[in-house]
Parts: C-alpha cells; sequence; structure tokens
C-alpha cells in the first residue's frame, strides 16, 4: 500500500516536472536589440532579414518620407538604424519614444516608414534572434534637393520642346 502511494505520487511529482520542463521551452525569450551599431557591423548569419523597399541599396528621391518594408522569418525581431554623422555610428530610429523594430508575425513582413534629411541618408536594417545571430543590411538614400530638380525639368522641358 505504502509502495503504491510512492508511486502514484512519484508520477504525479514527474508529470508536473514534465510539463514545467515543456512550458518553460515554449517560453519566447524576449531581448532589445542594441541602441547603437559601430559602422564596421557584419551580419553573423544570413537570411534573417531581406530588404524590400527601397529595391535598391543605394537611390534617390525628392520625397521627405521613405518606406521601408522586409522580410524575416517569424519570431525574428526587426530593427531600422540611421547612420548620425557626427558620432560615426548607427543609432535605432525613435518615432516619439518607441522605436522603430517588431518581432515578425507569421506574414513574415515589416514594415515602416522613416523622415529623410536633406542629403545622404545611410540606415540599417537588423533581422535577429537574438545578440548572437544577425543579419544586417545596409542602404543608402540621397534627397534631391528643390534646385536640382528644377534643373531636371528644365532639361526634360527643353528636349521635348
Amino acid at each position: 500500500m505504502v509502495l503504491k502511494r510512492l508511486f502514484h505520487n512519484a508520477t504525479k511529482i514527474g508529470v508536473v516536472l514534465m510539463l514545467l520542463v515543456v512550458m518553460m521551452s515554449a517560453t519566447v525569450q524576449a531581448y532589445a536589440a542594441p541602441d547603437v551599431l559601430p559602422t564596421a557591423v557584419e551580419s553573423t548569419a544570413e537570411e534573417l532579414v531581406t530588404l524590400k523597399a527601397p529595391e535598391q541599396l543605394i537611390t534617390s528621391t525628392n520625397n521627405r518620407k521613405l518606406p521601408i518594408s522586409a522580410t524575416a522569418p517569424q519570431g525574428a525581431l526587426v530593427s531600422v538604424y540611421r547612420y548620425n554623422y557626427a558620432t560615426g555610428y548607427y543609432h535605432k530610429i525613435t518615432v516619439g519614444d518607441v522605436p522603430l523594430e517588431a518581432v515578425v508575425g507569421s506574414t513574415m513582413l515589416f514594415a515602416g516608414q522613416v523622415d529623410l534629411n536633406s542629403g545622404m541618408n545611410k540606415f540599417l536594417i537588423r533581422g535577429a534572434w537574438d545578440d548572437s545571430a544577425y543579419t544586417v543590411v545596409k542602404f543608402e538614400v540621397n534627397v534631391l534637393n528643390d534646385g536640382f530638380m528644377d534643373r531636371i525639368k528644365s532639361v526634360i522641358s527643353t528636349i521635348f520642346n
């Protein structure tokens, strides 16, 4: 009788321990991407983020807003950084007090929008599982000033008139 009760209690304890192990292994550990990255940062893993927009790694525009979109595996943290010429580092972009980053869901899509400064804007998008496994993609967007655009329009007008 005592052995039967001990076996029954040991079985219950074993089931509870197994449930705890399963629950602990299924939890997702949240981490924060670094706020600042060095210019020389390189990927440590492949294909954790693929830039979709802008379509080119070096592009020019006369728009002051830039849509950014990317694909990444579900569960990857995608963060967007802007290069700061004064510090020589990439700094995580915040909108208000909220970083421009998200854990990618089942759609495997990330989207955001940034304001552009006049001249050359350098960005970095980082897709990561954790601090040791991440992919970085660097891209540049040159904002053309209005004077330049006026000259282009003048040349086009002269050619077609």
